[in-house]
This record gives C-alpha cells, sequence and structure tokens, in this order.
C-alpha cells in the first residue's frame, strides 16, 4: 500500500471526481433498472415480515454498484491500490451472487459459499488479510492459519451483516455510508489515496440511490441482496486494509486500538445482527431464520418512520465511531468492552419502549373488553 504526499488541491480534486462520477451514473442508472426489474416482476412482495406494501422493485444494488465499479475503474491507479483487482473480482461474484438471490431466491449455505470464493480471492490472490490483533487478549502477531481463519470470518460476517440490516427504506445505504465516510476520512488524512478513492466512490453511489429508496410505494426501489451483500463485502475490505495499516505506527495518525474501531465502524449492523442470531438460538430456533426482532422492527413499532428510523440508526452508528476514535487510547481489549456495554445499554431502551407500549396495549384490550 503506497501514501501519497499530495497537495491539499489534487487531494480535493480527487475527491470531487470520485463523488461526482459514481453520484451521476448511480442516478441515470437506478430510473432503467427500476422499470426493467418492474416489467420482469423482480420484485419483493408484501408478506407478514416486510415492512412494505403492495410490489416494490429490487435489484437497486446493481445501479450502485455499476458506479461504483465504472469510477474506481476510471479513477484509482492500481500501483495506490494493488488489490484492486482482486476487491473488483470478489465483489462482482458477490454481486452476482446478490442478483440470484433477488430473482430467484438462494440457500443460506450458497450465498455463504459464493461468499467464501470472494474472500477466498481477496485473502489468496490478493494477500488482504490480518496479520497482527493489536493487543487484542494480549494477542500480537498471528500465523498464517489463523490470520486466514479471521479474515475468511470476518468478510462473511460483515457481507451478511449488512445483508441482514437492510429490512428498512436506506437504512443499510445510510449505516454504510457513516462507515464509509469514516475510513475515507482516516485514509485521506494518511495520504492512502486508493482507499480514500474507493470509499468516496461507494458513499456517493449510495448517496445517489437513497432518494430513489425513500419516495413512495408507487416509485421505490430497494437495494436488494444486490447491493446489500457487496456493501458489506468492499467495507470488510477496508476494514482489513485500516488494520494493517494501523500496526506498528506505519500510518502519521497511527490508532493504538485499530481492531475495536473496526467494530465501532460498523457497531449497529454488527451488535443488531449478533443481538438477533443470539435472541434466535436462545429460542431454539435457526439464527438464520426470518423474524421481526431486528431493531429497526422495534423503531418501527413504536411508530417511527422508515426514514425515521433509518436516521436515528445512523446517527446511533455515527454515535459509535466517535465514541471508538475518540476513546482509542484505551487499547483494544477495554475499547471493546465499553462499546459492548454501550451497545447493550443503548439497544435495550427501545426494546423496553416497545415491551412497554405492548403492555399498555394488551392492558388496554382487557380493559375494554369488562
Amino acid at each position: 500500500m503506497i501514501a501519497m504526499d499530495l497537495k491539499f488541491p489534487e487531494i480535493l480534486k480527487l475527491i470531487i471526481l470520485s463523488f461526482i462520477i459514481p453520484y451521476l451514473i448511480t442516478v441515470y442508472l437506478t430510473p432503467i433498472i427500476f422499470r426493467i426489474t418492474l416489467i420482469k416482476d423482480i420484485t419483493a412482495h408484501e408478506n407478514g415480515r416486510t415492512s412494505h406494501h403492495g410490489k416494490v422493485p429490487l435489484m437497486g444494488g446493481l445501479s450502485v454498484f455499476a458506479g461504483f465499479f465504472i469510477a474506481s475503474l476510471l479513477l484509482v491507479d492500481q500501483q495506490e491500490l494493488s488489490s484492486l483487482k482482486e476487491l473488483l473480482a470478489g465483489t462482482l461474484i458477490i454481486l452476482m451472487m446478490g442478483m440470484k438471490d433477488d430473482m430467484f431466491g438462494v440457500p443460506a449455505w450458497k450465498k455463504i459459499a459464493g461468499q467464501a470464493l470472494a474472500a477466498g480471492i481477496l485473502i489468496f490472490v490478493g494477500d488482504v488479510r490480518f496479520t497482527d490483533l493489536h493487543g487484542f487478549l494480549g494477542v500480537g502477531e498471528i500465523g498464517y492459519g489463523l490470520s486466514v481463519v479471521i479474515t475468511l470470518i470476518t468478510i462473511v460476517g460483515l457481507t451478511n451483516c449488512y445483508n441482514l440490516i437492510d429490512g428498512v427504506d436506506a437504512l443499510a445505504a445510510g449505516l454504510g455510508s457513516t462507515g464509509l465516510t469514516a475510513l475515507a476520512i482516516w485514509f485521506g488524512i494518511n495520504g492512502y489515496q486508493g482507499l480514500m478513492m474507493v470509499s468516496v466512490i461507494l458513499t456517493a453511489s449510495l448517496i445517489a440511490f437513497i432518494p430513489f429508496n425513500l419516495r413512495n410505494n408507487k416509485r421505490k426501489i430497494f437495494m436488494g441482496d444486490t447491493g446489500s451483500m457487496p456493501l458489506g463485502f468492499v467495507i470488510a475490505f477496508l476494514i482489513i486494509q485500516f488494520n494493517q495499516l494501523n500496526i506498528g505506527a506505519t500510518a502519521p495518525y497511527d490508532l493504538i486500538s485499530a481492531p475495536a474501531i473496526s467494530i465501532g465502524i460498523a457497531f449497529v449492523p454488527v451488535f443488531d445482527t449478533l443481538r438477533v442470531m443470539l435472541l434466535r438460538l436462545l429460542k431454539q430456533k435457526s439464527p438464520f431464520c426470518a423474524d421481526r426482532n431486528h431493531m429497526h422492527h422495534k423503531f418501527l413499532a413504536l411508530g417511527l418512520s422508515h426514514g425515521q428510523t433509518s436516521l436515528l440508526l445512523a446517527l446511533l452508528n455515527v454515535g459509535f465511531i466517535l465514541l471508538s476514535f475518540f476513546s482509542q487510547y484505551l487499547g483494544t481489549t477495554l475499547l471493546l468492552c465499553v462499546l459492548l456495554i454501550t451497545g447493550i445499554v443503548v439497544f435495550a431502551l427501545p426494546t423496553m419502549a416497545f415491551n412497554a407500549k405492548r403492555r399498555r396495549i394488551k392492558e388496554g384490550e382487557m380493559t375494554g373488553g369488562h
């Protein structure tokens, strides 16, 4: 990875180009994909678990990642980001898997197999992997085998976290944008031009897509697995690079708690996914079964709109990002404990409010019955 010593006007020009090009591509392509998916009936149908009404076209992620691919190929120099080819190849595999899932449905094990294949391209071809735990539980440098296992779990895990959190309008895009913005700022101030541009490019594509996702049901389009899974995959790649660049003070603004900060960057999708899976296991159900226990379901039940729910969770993610960066002096292990405790407290509040509302409704029904 090469750190570039560029002057501010040059950096600003790169940021503007990295934003405008994918933004315009996504804005142009999204209505086209909307019409095609509506005609071909590639849509999400209303059922007991969904939070929308009627049929809504899927595969909006195709326009998001068209902008991402085209802008990355045009703007990112492979000399500045040696693993660019592997990143794009792996993302394309995840994208195709997501398209198939949106069109026909794909069993969970097949999706995980496809994600593992894409992760393998990054790990074994691009040599993109964790090599150090930064002192977490007293562990520093790790061997090759453990490195591969941890990296594989991280990539597959984050890919699924962003996929599973995509339950209300603009949520995955909003959460992705907050994490990508934090990464873009850190890569930028440390001179990692290629990684900064990848982060900005994907952020721009997501921001361009959000208004289409927030429209009324007759004009709305969902990102679908076509967008949410590749989003998690790219963020996983960037987080691995972020950790590697913070080993041994190799960056001008080195961070001593990079693994914990990485959790903070993706805190809401990661914590909510683990929380829901734990609840399912406690009920002796499959951790991959669908239900309405995600935090966005609680907010919707409390009367918040899709936009309000997504905005609130995005702001919560920003809060955890800021907490992570400003508390990084605590060290990886202690900072992880702080994030976990804070997450438990913060996420318990809407659950308590939801349960209290449900009790009031039941009490009202009983009183009305008499």
